[in-house]
């Protein structure tokens, strides 16, 4: 990780665009050139982020999805600035439409979407990634197809596959918002045919599964 000045911070971010901000400040920016500026702050004086930073956990985690074949961002810079008290991450850009604007607007094939979204999901849950962060404006429905991740900082990835337990508690964050509930709901057979084609549970364990959807989207 390299320190830079405020002035070498200044021209990191010169010509950039501001993509999100909060109270606290700007939190990603997006460069002329295709790239992506995130800026992490430590939330509280006493945290885990003291020993590990946000910013290292996600570039930890963009290698480990790289190692187990999940498409995700491309990490280029690491960086510390003290004048602003930000770790910042630059990174390529990762093109694609979110998985909420992709679901809304498919009308011709909306079956074989939701199916390829399940065989994805249920490849993150046998790779052993939990992903506390997921839900369907924060993945990203890849111009080849496939499905990629963004915002990758609340992750943890395990060395097996997800229990069923944590299963059900990621489908609790996948499904959080209404408008998600909704989508799943008219189209849940098809995510599930996807999601049990390629995972490696019995099918009690399957059972539970749908019901836990069926639970949270009713």
């Amino acid at each position: 990780m390299d320190s830079i000045s405020n002035e070498e911070y200044q021209r990191l971010i010169k010509d950039t665009n501001v993509i999100e901000k909060d109270g606290f400040g700007i939190k990603v920016l997006e460069t002329q050139h295709g790239e992506m500026i995130k800026l992490f702050r430590r939330k509280r004086l006493l945290s885990t982020a003291l020993l590990k930073p946000y910013a290292v956990r996600f570039v930890d985690n963009a290698k480990k999805l790289h190692a187990l074949g999940i498409p995700t961002i491309n990490i280029k810079q690491l960086l510390w600035c003290p004048s602003i008290k930000r770790h910042i991450v630059v990174y390529e850009k990762l093109e694609g439409a979110l998985v909420r604007e992709a679901l809304t607007k498919e009308q011709e094939k909306p079956a074989k979407l939701f199916q390829n979204f399940g065989a994805f999901i249920a490849d993150l849950h046998e790779k052993g990634v939990y992903f506390r962060s997921a839900h369907l404006n924060n993945i990203l429905l890849l111009p080849n197809g496939t499905f990629g991740l963004i915002d990758i900082s609340d992750m943890q990835i395990k060395h097996q596959s997800l229990n069923i337990n944590l299963r059900q508690r990621n489908f609790e964050h996948i499904l959080r918002y209404q408008e998600d509930k909704d989508l799943f709901r008219k189209n849940l057979d098809s995510f599930l045919s996807g999601y049990n084609a390629s995972s490696l549970l019995i099918d009690e364990q399957a059972e539970k599964i749908k019901q836990t959807i069926k639970h949270i989207i009713c």
